[in-house]
Formats: structure tokens, sequence, C-alpha cells
């Protein structure tokens, strides 16, 4: 067989690009699995895309999870322990940090670490989700059902 007949065309990249990972709950640190399992394929596939298309034209997203009943549980248990003084919010503000510090020190380059119940991040969040439910309520989708 002659060698054209194992050519294939060049792929073909987008313009723009967003590559997500997973959001880890805000109720602990990140371990080896979320680093290994999760951002580390991303990170090398928006390294990957902005060789390619620019870095300017890549975005990088992720953050921490607020929102969950693993998170108030966690909360609950290290207070009740002794583990952990402070609120729930102090509780997911001192994960989020530490989430930000591991993925620092792995070099995972991230465009955006956010957390989804604070600073802008909890506004943005807010408003994109009364977007979503007030539409699907308002094509009859969603009904309130009595209590």
């Amino acid at each position: 067989m002659s060698k054209q007949h194992f050519q294939r065309p060049r792929p073909q990249f987008p313009a723009r690009a967003v590559v997500t990972a997973g959001m880890p709950y805000g109720n602990k640190s990140l371990h080896f699995g979320h680093i290994g399992g999760v951002f580390i394929h991303a990170d090398v596939f928006a390294r990957f895309l902005k060789d390619r298309i620019g870095e300017e034209n890549v975005l990088f997203v992720s953050g921490t999870d607020c929102y969950g009943s693993p998170i108030v549980e966690s909360h609950r248990q290290k207070v009740a322990s002794g583990e952990f003084v402070g609120s729930l919010e102090d509780f997911v503000v001192h994960n989020h940090t530490a989430q930000k510090s591991t993925l620092a020190a792995y070099d995972v380059e991230l465009s955006l670490f956010a957390a989804s119940g604070l600073g802008r991040a909890a506004v943005v969040h807010r408003q994109m989700s009364e977007h979503f439910f007030d539409t699907l309520k308002q094509h009859g989708h969603l009904r309130r059902l009595s209590a």
C-alpha cells in the first residue's frame, strides 16, 4: 500500500474553546483522584488547545461546588467533633482556599477557579439558575406542588 492510504486530513480546531473540569464539593481538600482523574486531563487538553488556537482563545474553568448535602453534613460532623469552628460559609471558604492551593501546587493553569456560592460567582449562579427555572416554568415544564 502506498503512503497516501494512511494519510488523514489535518484536524479542524475551533476558533475559541471553553474547557471545564468537574467542580469538587466544598466539603474537603482535593485528593490525588481529583487531580489525576479530573484536572490533569483537562489541563493538558487546555494547554494543547492554547498551543493550537492561541492562549487568548481558550478558557479553562472550574470551581468549588458550594451546595449539596455532603457539604452540610461534613460541616455538621466536623463542628460536632470539634474539628472545625465556624459557619457553613466559613467551612466552604476554608476548603475552596485549600483546593486552590492544591491546584497551584500541581501547576494546574485554570483561567478561573471560582466557587458557586461565594463572591461574584454566587451572584451569577443565582441569576442563571433563576433564568433557567423561570423559563422552564413559563413554558409549562415546571409547576409548584402544594405541600
